[in-house]
């Protein structure tokens, strides 16, 4: 008699809820906490309505905390009303949500273990049940946690790619640049996923507040900010616009390594990542053979002081003076005939309102290089996922910062 008085107030139960049962499984390690219905009456889960009790539904099992470190289980056949408005339901449980395997208070308890861990396979382990079961857990808290998110007001978006798995399979990510978070996640890099993540992650007043997004120059990117957003303004961030300049100054050093190397000249031989690495960075031995090749004047040389030089246009205080810096920067690459940057250079000129426009917002992609890291660890703990909607989950559920719980948080 005590241990179903000492349950039911563990669980929290009361009239007319009763623990009838507590069957321990000593081989098994198992607890099994039987549950009855004691009334002839139940409410209507959807309109709330009294009605008598139709019939039962079959014996049901959810796993619940551990008790002194065997599994633990509530059994329950759960009673059923006729509804004159929805038919047969099942009614409310007081211990679990609707179609949950597990209570309120181990699903609560496995989201923050998975929180705390980041570690899907650790976490299913250490709770004693299949990864399956903790992907579901998963899954209910990022729908729970995009239901119970509000029409906050966001000024500045970032949108960027993200490689799933090999064979050029990506996905394309979403992010609040201001709130730190991934707003949602789509499979591909294309004009329509990028357009579908658009609309199904902004509200239509979300999307007209919206001032400026951050990208790299991705044609699919353009395209469907110009058409979902067209009131945002563009932005084409430094890091990638950086990592346009570093593809200039590599590809110039390849091809002048090559006419060098006709001469047996092995000066530019492994020496790519040379004018990659900040001078800052480098070792002793590698800053002493970088200031050697420097003082060859080498083209390779010139490109790379043309890359550095570039620097200073993100300096610009306004747009005037950021005009007036790439007018003068564009003429001196042309005069030392540095073509491999002469081609970046026309490209930027191609893209020179969204240049120009990181000047006006001072925004960058920064936050979404940040998520991008943190996803790449989401991946690498994973081991990788063949499934797009199982990475979409684990992103949101780290990264989305979304009320997860089963309960409304206070």
């Amino acid at each position: 008699m005590k241990d179903k008085e000492l349950f039911k107030q563990i669980l929290g139960l009361s009239h007319p809820w009763e623990v009838s049962k507590v069957d321990l499984d000593i081989a098994n390690e198992e607890v099994e906490i039987e549950i009855i219905y004691k009334s002839k009456k139940g409410f209507c889960p959807e309109c709330e309505v009294e009605y008598d009790i139709y019939d039962h539904r079959e014996k049901r099992r959810w796993r619940h905390l551990d008790t002194c470190q065997m599994k633990t289980y509530i059994v329950c056949k759960v009673p059923r009303i006729k509804c004159k408005e929805h038919g047969v339901k099942t009614i409310k449980v007081p211990w679990a949500e609707k179609s949950s395997r597990t209570t309120l208070l181990f699903e609560r308890f496995a989201i923050e273990l998975l929180l705390a861990s980041k570690n899907q396979s650790k976490t299913a382990q250490f709770l004693r049940i299949s990864f399956d079961m903790l992907h579901h857990i998963m899954s209910k808290a990022v729908e729970r946690g995009l239901s119970r998110r509000t029409e906050e007001d966001i000024k500045y978006i970032g949108i960027d790619e993200k490689s799933m798995k090999r064979g050029h399979t990506y996905v394309s990510v979403l992010s609040d640049s201001e709130r730190r978070r991934v707003i949602d996640v789509s499979e591909g890099r294309t004009t329509s996923s990028a357009s579908s993540l658009i609309n199904k992650g902004l509200t239509e007043k979300q999307k007209e507040g919206l001032k400026a997004v951050s990208m790299d120059m991705w044609k699919a990117f353009i395209k469907a900010v110009q058409k979902e957003l067209p009131n945002a303004s563009i932005v084409h961030d430094k890091f990638h616009i950086m990592k346009y300049l570093n593809d200039g100054v590599d590809k110039t050093r390849r091809e002048e390594a090559r006419k060098l190397q006709k001469s047996n000249d092995k000066t530019l031989v492994k020496s790519k990542y040379l004018f990659l690495k900040n001078p800052e960075n480098m070792t002793d031995k590698q800053l002493s053979r970088f200031r050697k090749i420097q003082e060859l004047n080498l083209i390779t040389s010139q490109a790379w002081a043309a890359k550095e030089n570039f620097k200073e246009f993100f300096r610009s205080e306004t747009i005037n003076d950021a005009k007036f810096f790439f007018a003068e920067w564009y003429q001196d690459i042309k005069g030392r005939s540095l073509n491999k940057m002469i081609k970046v250079a026309k490209m930027l000129i191609a893209h020179s309102d969204g240049l120009l426009n990181y000047i006006r917002y001072q925004i960058d992609n920064s936050v979404a290089k940040w998520l991008n890291g943190k996803i790449q660890e989401i991946k690498t703990v994973g081991r990788g996922f063949r499934k797009f909607e199982n990475f979409r989950i684990a992103i949101l559920f780290f990264l989305g910062k979304l009320d997860l719980f089963p309960q409304e948080s206070q």
